[in-house]
């Protein structure tokens, strides 16, 4: 099971990314009915798992919340004073209709003020190994080009080299004009337009196509089919 430092840190929150079989994580958790949306619920007594269509959960009760992800960000954030925590599930359609502002409002609404969360942002896929199409590259930037007006874009035409020692080689470009997408740099964009600052955020350098064959990748296995299907389970929760 991987963990965050500055979550870690934090008196009252135990958390943890790993696979969905890990007997470390809570054995009654709370996932929603993912859908790759924009919403963010809070969690009440009486809702059952895996039924509620939304990409996100706030809590401020003891009940383990979390994420399941192949790929995608998973994104839990807490308070400092250890007394609310989300889980956020941040494929780029639910990033792009703003699923990040509205999981940080979820803190903002209940009187925390962003300067007081932390967040940590679990094992993706990374920019060694996601190729997106030029048509992808042209629609994000039409829509979310001011994020990047002053920096350097969440993507590079060259495909970079993967950020650890990759146990599974990195896919070769597979369509013409592609780009190779850093989702976690987008991720880290919104959350930096949400309100805070870049060292409240912890990003996880491990990729989940190329880093190790324990960590669940989509894309992977539509690459390699032959693989068997799992998932990554990314939970958080106020310790009782």
């Amino acid at each position: 099971m991987q963990q965050a430092d500055n979550l870690g840190a934090i008196l009252g929150i135990d958390h943890g990314f790993c696979s969905i079989n890990d007997p470390l994580r809570p054995a009654e958790v709370f996932i929603c009915k993912q859908v790759h949306s924009a919403s963010v619920i809070k969690w009440q007594a009486g809702l059952q798992p895996n039924t509620v269509q939304a990409d996100g959960v706030f809590t401020s009760e003891h009940q383990p919340i979390a994420v399941i992800t192949a790929d995608c960000l998973p994104i839990l954030i807490a308070s400092q004073n250890g007394e609310k925590v989300a889980a956020v599930h941040g494929g780029w359609k639910g990033l792009q209709a703003g699923i990040i502002a509205n999981a940080v409002k979820r803190f903002t609404d209940a009187g925390i003020a962003t300067d007081q969360l932390r967040v940590a942002v679990g094992p993706s896929i990374k920019p060694c190994c996601y190729e997106v199409s030029a048509e992808f590259v042209a629609r994000l930037q039409a829509d979310q080009g001011h994020l990047w007006r002053d920096g350097p874009a969440p993507w590079t035409t060259a495909q970079p080299t993967p950020l650890l020692s990759p146990e599974i080689a990195p896919p070769h470009a597979r369509q013409e004009g592609s780009a190779w997408f850093d989702l976690s740099g987008y991720g880290v964009m919104l959350l930096q337009a949400a309100g805070l600052r870049r060292e409240q955020i912890e990003v996880s350098e491990m990729c989940t196509y190329c880093t190790s064959p324990a960590f669940a990748s989509y894309r992977r296995r539509t690459h390699h089919p032959e693989e068997m299907k799992t998932l990554i389970y990314s939970w958080i929760a106020l310790s009782p």
